[in-house]
């Protein structure tokens, strides 16, 4: 199954460099010679190849392969409520767990990955690293490392990535999305350039709760505010996050603490093959 959801990774950067770099798979500039053809308006002069031009006696311009390799970059929500789980898991094991799959999978295809973690500030930036027992090391760093804060602010992670001006990258956004909604512009200008995947880690209790007589206390993880819910009033969850995915055309996963590992990571190839279908469809 893991050897499967490298392929599809593999196949997502493929398809993001073919999207956005066709103009250039052939270009003057690059790192590795593909081959040789005569000059065309539009050329650059230093790319000319004297050598060639002597021998033929026409102008003749080296062609170059371009760096096909694509930054893959990993946000990951470090905020309190990761600590919640209703059933067998908190949400921040799913987390790692999921997070741990997808950096060994991307590690192997051989494409630089990068972190960026938060909660309401950003907590820590590893700039695009290739190697796998370097990128798996980083990841035991940020996974396992204390976080300065607990509330939650996405738009930060989102501006953050957009001010690097990174070239167009496969992005990995995961979160509960319990957090203000504060974030849609920012996620508007990250989707215009980059490939955002949005996988939405969440607890049964975030979203149903048993109809009865009386009042629940329950405790805010992040604010550590005490709130009563009415049960019989059954719970009201925000469903702005997947309004706006929708709205941006966004293919987002939502993975529950309930799950058990073979059930997150057949989730996650099952979502890969929904997503390569549709992109094929959308080519033909």
């Amino acid at each position: 199954m893991r050897s499967k959801i490298r392929l599809h990774i593999q196949r997502l950067v493929a398809n993001l460099f073919e999207g956005v770099f066709s103009s250039y798979l052939n270009s003057t500039r690059g790192i590795e010679l593909d081959e040789l053809r005569q000059y065309q308006p539009g050329d650059e002069f230093r790319a000319i190849d004297w050598k060639a031009t002597t021998r033929t006696g026409v102008l003749h311009v080296r062609l170059k392969l371009v760096d096909r390799r694509t930054n893959i970059f990993f946000l990951i929500d470090r905020s309190g409520s990761k600590k919640f789980g209703s059933t067998n898991f908190a949400k921040e094991d799913i987390q790692s767990s999921v997070v741990s799959i997808l950096v060994q999978s991307a590690a192997e295809t051989g494409n630089p990955v990068s972190f960026i973690t938060f909660t309401d500030r950003i907590e820590k930036f590893i700039p695009p690293q290739s190697g796998q027992k370097e990128i798996i090391r980083n990841t035991e760093n940020i996974m396992y490392g204390r976080a300065k804060g607990v509330l939650t602010d996405i738009n930060c992670a989102f501006e953050f990535l957009n001010n690097m001006r990174f070239t167009p990258s496969l992005v990995f956004v995961l979160s509960d999305f319990l957090a203000p909604f504060n974030y849609e512009n920012s996620l508007k200008y990250l989707v215009k350039k980059h490939d955002v995947i949005p996988i939405i880690i969440s607890d049964i209790r975030e979203e149903v709760f048993p109809k009865a007589r009386g009042f629940v206390a329950v405790r805010d993880l992040e604010t550590h505010n005490v709130k009563y819910l009415d049960l019989s009033q059954g719970l009201i969850t925000g469903l702005q996050h997947i309004n706006l995915f929708n709205k941006l055309d966004l293919d987002h996963l939502t993975l529950m603490t309930d799950q058990r590992e073979e059930q997150w990571t057949g989730a996650l190839s099952d979502y890969f093959d929904r997503r390569m279908r549709k992109r094929s469809r959308v080519k033909k």
